[in-house]
């Protein structure tokens, strides 16, 4: 029986990538069914970057694993995970644990270095040697996640992020309920003075 996954697949030169990428989609049998190059700029900012003709990229569009998942490391969320920009690291997790892979999606976010690129793959695999034996001959890393649990973390992430969102917003009536209230208190001290009670 085939097992679904979530893929990424690296190489010491990005070129290599796009490299590997074309030669993927001509390959029979190594189970992709959506794929894409993901691009990590050197803040730690996650991008797909404009694809040609790329036989996957349906996948992307129509709402794939891939798309939420670099939706997750490239946007607010994984931004709140410290897989993004220095200065909202640790926001809502220790972002140290995130970085040694713990989880599913931060072994993605581990392996694809600043500076460098990726291919994000959803797959459906009998066997994972076709694969494995591929990025083992064109000389790349590859790391496979079952993809139950990629969904998984990206809910358990989206829920924790929306429930951060709503402590925020109940955070900040707080604030704005105190400052009226010290308004108030400023305009009734002021309105007393003038009245001279």
């Amino acid at each position: 029986m085939a097992e679904k996954y979530a893929v990424a697949i690296t190489f010491d030169d990005n070129a290599k990538t796009f490299q590997a990428f074309s030669e993927l989609q001509n390959a029979g049998g190594v189970g992709i069914t959506a794929a894409a190059i993901v691009d990590r700029a050197e803040d730690g900012r996650f991008s797909i970057p404009e694809q040609t003709d790329s036989k996957w990229g349906a996948g992307l569009a129509s709402g794939s694993i891939i798309g939420m998942l670099v939706g997750v490391l490239g946007g607010p969320l994984g931004m709140l995970l410290g897989w993004g920009v220095g200065a909202t690291t640790g926001a809502l997790v220790d972002a140290s644990r995130m970085d040694k892979g713990d989880d599913a999606i931060a072994a993605f976010s581990e392996l694809i270095k600043p500076g460098h690129n990726a291919i994000i793959a959803e797959t459906e695999e009998a066997s994972t040697e076709p694969l494995d034996a591929f990025v083992a001959q064109a000389g790349g890393t590859l790391i496979r996640q079952p993809l139950d649990e990629v969904i998984d973390e990206l809910e358990a992430q989206q829920a924790a992020a929306e429930a951060a969102a709503k402590a925020a917003r109940e955070e900040m009536r707080k604030q704005k309920k105190q400052e009226r209230k010290e308004d108030r208190d400023k305009r009734f001290d002021e309105l007393k003075k003038k009245l001279h009670l």
